[in-house]
């Protein structure tokens, strides 16, 4: 029973470690999606003004 305990103990460390990744790449990832908005932006702007 203690080694049953113990399995999900780490199992449930290993899935709140696993989520701090999958947020931090989503954050990085939704950053980089601002950046490119911005750039496609003002691509863009700068075809209208030629």
């Amino acid at each position: 029973m203690t080694g049953t305990i113990a399995g999900v103990a780490q199992a449930a460390d290993e899935t709140g470690v696993a989520a701090g990744q999958v947020l931090g790449a989503a954050s990085e990832l939704s950053r980089q999606s601002e950046a490119l908005s911005a750039q496609v932006g003002h691509f863009l702007a700068d075809l209208r003004a030629a």
